[in-house]
């Protein structure tokens, strides 16, 4: 999220020795990352192992697709007066992800709004922007010293008439293994609160832990809620922070993204204790079947 304090990550620069980012993943995991992989896509697992480069055509069209469910997260209080603002991406009809140190509270959710094609074209000219409501109808939430994550609901359309629906979502999916260790990753986002970007693939998974990843790719406040992608455009984490270098507090070496496969654990669980907010989440997800 863009903040008064600077936290950007130009990872590629900085020291990485300490993320053991040099060994490949385990065999069950890597049997999952292929399972994931498109029939026809011949080159794509020697992608992933970093001895292919090469993409079939319809890699861009994807990604563009891809990118029309990222959007700029904009926080205001009340007034509508602008006080900060992060990205986030739609994940299903009308739910959007982003980072709870984005949207705090139900009352934040209210007041904040997601604002759609605040980029560029194909000719370099600013597209019109789409903006709706995000509500707080549903709001799922983990503090940001835990997942730091936020499901929360956006109107359906807008006083343009516009259909939140035109942007489609990014489906996250439950099983473990979406990313492996070594594989490049990309980021869609809207750095310092601008024009949506994208940090292509010049990134690489650093390392696993049991609830986040690490990866290289460069970010700027205003990252924050962000997907983080593989070569499939299927999200693997939620970017949430960068990562200093423990030799050297004033150096950003890595960045940080909560995994996806946490973030839904987290969901089943509190859906299997029947909170209100977590079931609504589990059902839009298509996930309440895997709710014990």
């Amino acid at each position: 999220m863009v903040m008064l304090r600077k936290r950007e990550c130009n990872c590629k620069r900085g020291a990485l020795s300490d993320l053991n980012r040099s060994r490949w993943d385990d065999p069950e995991r890597l049997h999952v990352r292929k399972s994931l992989i498109a029939e026809g896509d011949t080159d794509a697992f020697e992608r992933i192992m970093g001895v292919s480069d090469i993409f079939p055509i319809n890699y861009l069209s994807r990604g563009v697709s891809a990118a029309r469910s990222v959007c700029k997260v904009q926080l205001y209080r009340e007034g509508r007066i602008p006080i900060a603002a992060g990205s986030g991406f739609l994940v299903s009809p009308n739910l959007l992800l982003t980072n709870n140190h984005v949207i705090r509270s139900s009352r934040s959710a209210s007041l904040a709004s997601a604002i759609f094609q605040y980029e560029m074209d194909e000719n370099f000219s600013l597209g019109r922007s789409v903006e709706f409501s995000i509500t707080d109808e549903v709001f799922f939430t983990s503090a940001s010293d835990e997942l730091d994550f936020s499901f929360v609901s956006v109107e359906e359309g807008n006083s343009e008439k516009v259909a939140l629906a035109d942007f489609g979502f990014l489906q996250l999916l439950p099983q473990s293994g979406k990313a492996v260790k070594g594989e490049p990753v990309s980021i869609i986002h809207h750095p310092n609160g601008g024009l949506k970007s994208l940090s292509l693939r010049n990134s690489h998974v650093l390392s696993l832990h049991e609830q986040f990843i690490t990866y290289s790719s460069d970010t700027l406040p205003g990252s924050s809620g962000a997907p983080v992608l593989n070569d499939q455009w299927l999200p693997v984490a939620l970017h949430h922070r960068s990562i200093r270098d423990p030799s050297n507090r004033r150096r950003w070496i890595a960045n940080r993204g909560i995994r996806i496969s946490a973030i839904l654990s987290n969901v089943m669980e509190h859906a299997s204790k029947q909170n209100a907010h977590a079931v609504e989440v589990a059902d839009r997800l298509r996930l309440s079947g895997q709710v014990g």
